[in-house]
């Protein structure tokens, strides 16, 4: 007997009736077609990554110290904070002025 679920559904039964499910991770219709949330970074607004199959933040640990992370159409970019200098995907170092030299 065919199963009356989708792609990538799996049927139980609930209440003597058949119920679909889609399998964990995938979303959609189970009746017609589950799948991954996404698959490429285009399936994702411009502010999130396709990542694992889920459109997430791609920030988390990419920034070094005292710098911030920014999403430009879905890449994470790194920038020191305001009075910092150096590589802001390692490290951002407070940025030093040296006096005034004095000439004599």
């Amino acid at each position: 007997r065919p199963s009356p679920c989708g792609i990538n559904a799996e049927c139980q039964a609930r209440n003597n009736a058949a119920s679909c499910k889609c399998l964990p991770g995938l979303q959609g219709n189970p009746y017609i077609e589950c799948k991954p949330e996404c698959t490429i970074n285009q399936e994702c607004p411009v502010n999130l990554a396709c990542i694992a199959n889920k459109c997430k933040d791609p920030c988390p640990g990419v920034c070094g110290t005292h710098a911030t992370c920014s999403v430009n159409n879905h890449y994470p970019n790194c920038q020191c904070d305001p009075g910092y200098e150096g590589d802001p995907f390692s490290r951002c170092y407070l940025k030093t002025t040296l006096p005034p030299r004095v000439e004599i």
